[in-house]
């Protein structure tokens, strides 16, 4: 059977739970990497990590996102969780792995893709050909020459197809039942032939032990929403349909929400509720670690000032223009610039975007005194609008920064309207509202830029999201359905690819950027390409 898989709240909007970065770029890239640490049994002796040369701003560029070190921290088996993807070199070389970024002698036929050529000290050797989609999601293509297509939404078992092992693979499908989502046998340039099996579960040591250890290789799922037979067909993909939906079962536009991610996941309501409210407190404390710290004692970085403690030195200083709300929104905004290492995120959908809607959420509660009950249900409504964006569009950094910055505000600006007692249609006429705001914006984040022009566009995400909420309730009709913005979003990004993501648009192609880039690549990279013990 073929698998059923969409856009979902917790492996796609609301995730992955993750350290401070990009989702595309530090957590996605992590999970590539990491897939690709299953290669070999034994400890890491040497990787090579390699682009397509048609890509080759990818190597040019690399670290600007934190690439490099999402790479080797994925391969050291670290979650995009783990504190220690920032320290990724220094304990790759603490193992004495040998590393070497580079490029590929021609172009593969998977464009954006990268290459990972890895050997053990046991001297077992594996390639593995992957890339991260966007939002913290992967496929990989290929493993040792075998094409594939895996998402790591499953327990994968790759296992050489011959004599010895053929009766074993039949005997092991068949002893899983309803566990095995997909088998298939697939076949390699050199004529070799393997089978690729999906399990919605983890099997037993035991139960490959009926392999030698010579002819299988295992992957475990990689995402928090796995796979399995009985998932059902997606309830809704605009805001209409979710709102229909609703009214059919005679439900609230919270709980159709729910009954989409039942039927995705599997999960009951209150493990749903429950992972909510982990995504909530993790937002929470996201947004007060500046405060929790001081602020002053949080250390800048190369790359990277704490813009809070300018912040803060201006609010002390009494000529704060903006209102108090705004101003909270701000206070916020900032911590969830400052990126500070070990202080976990939740994108939404970019990296610290979770942690721009939720600087708004927060901040309205607060001045509106509304409950904590409200502001959960208002984060169920964003990842709703958040799950209908990947549905329908790729809101990500190739679609400009409307695909990030403009669906994040389009997801506080619904969920704040929610939480202030509005109806489905304001939810959807204000996310319309944010859409229509950020058209065609480029996504052109500066090799050591210092966080511009990212930081511009996040903090204005962040404080106009009560705007278009407050347009909604006004009643303000945008016209135009936030599903119809989505598809501008996706048309848009088809016409127009090079003016809207990549390192040669937007700012990228100022005098100051080119600075920035020079200063990046020698300073900041110098020596981090390649090392040999």
């Amino acid at each position: 059977m073929n698998k059923i898989f969409y856009p979902d709240f917790f492996n796609d909007v609301f995730g992955p739970i993750m350290q401070p970065g990009s989702s595309s770029n530090f957590a996605g890239n992590s999970r590539v990497g990491w897939a690709a640490s299953f290669l070999v049994k034994g400890d890491l002796k040497r990787v090579k990590i390699s682009f397509n040369p048609g890509g080759e701003n990818q190597l040019r560029d690399l670290g600007n996102m934190m690439e490099d070190r999402a790479f080797l921290g994925g391969l050291q088996k670290f979650r995009p969780d783990d504190e220690r993807l920032f320290r990724a070199h220094e304990l790759a070389r603490e193992k004495r792995i040998a590393y070497e970024f580079g490029l590929l002698d021609k172009d593969n036929c998977y464009p954006e893709s990268v290459c990972f050529d890895v050997e053990s000290v046991k001297g077992e050797k594996g390639r593995l050909i992957g890339a991260s989609i966007g939002g913290g999601m992967i496929k990989v293509f290929e493993i040792n020459g075998f094409p594939l297509l895996w998402q790591g939404d499953s327990f994968a078992l790759l296992v050489k197809q011959n004599e010895k092992t053929l009766s074993k693979i039949n005997a092991f499908i068949a002893a899983r039942g309803d566990a095995v989502l997909e088998s298939r046998e697939i076949k390699n340039a050199a004529g070799g032939n393997a089978f690729f099996i999906e399990l919605d579960y983890q099997p037993a040591e035991t139960d490959l032990g009926i392999f030698d250890e010579a002819d299988y290789l295992f992957f475990p799922a990689l995402l928090p929403v796995t796979s399995f037979k009985g998932r059902k067909e997606q309830i809704f993909k605009t805001v209409d349909e979710w709102a229909a939906y609703a009214a059919a079962k005679n439900i609230s536009f919270v709980d159709a929400a729910v009954e989409y991610e039942k039927a995705f996941s599997g999960w009951d309501e209150k493990a749903i509720w429950n992972y909510f409210e982990n995504i909530r407190e993790i937002l929470y404390h996201q947004i007060h670690a500046l405060e929790d710290r001081g602020i002053d004692p949080v250390p800048d970085t190369p790359l990277l000032p704490v813009y809070g403690k300018h912040w803060n030195r201006y609010k002390k200083s009494g000529r704060v223009l903006q209102d108090p709300l705004v101003s909270r929104i701000m206070d916020y905004a900032f911590s969830v610039n400052a990126k500070i290492p070990g202080v976990k995120i939740v994108p939404g959908p970019m990296g610290t975007g979770g942690g721009y809607l939720f600087s708004a959420l927060e901040a309205v509660r607060e001045a509106r005194n509304f409950s904590k009950e409200k502001q959960l249900e208002g984060l169920v409504v964003a990842a709703g609008l958040g799950a209908i964006a990947y549905t329908l569009c790729r809101p990500t950094g190739i679609s400009g920064c409307v695909g990030e910055s403009g669906v994040c505000c389009a997801m506080a600006s619904g969920a704040i309207t929610w939480m202030a007692g509005g109806t489905g249609r304001e939810v959807q006429n204000a996310a319309s509202m944010a859409l229509q705001a950020n058209i065609g914006i480029p996504c052109d984040p500066i090799p050591g830029g210092l966080e511009f022009p990212c930081l511009t566009r996040t903090v204005r995400a962040a404080i106009t999201a009560p705007l278009y909420a407050d347009m909604a309730l006004a009643g303000i009709d945008p016209l135009i359905p936030y599903h119809e913005m989505l598809r501008v979003i996706e048309r848009t990004r088809s016409l127009y690819p090079d003016a809207l993501c990549g390192g040669d648009c937007g700012t990228n192609c100022t005098a100051t950027a080119e600075k920035c880039r020079r200063f990046f690549s020698g300073e900041v990279m110098d020596g981090k390409l390649k090392w040999e013990p």
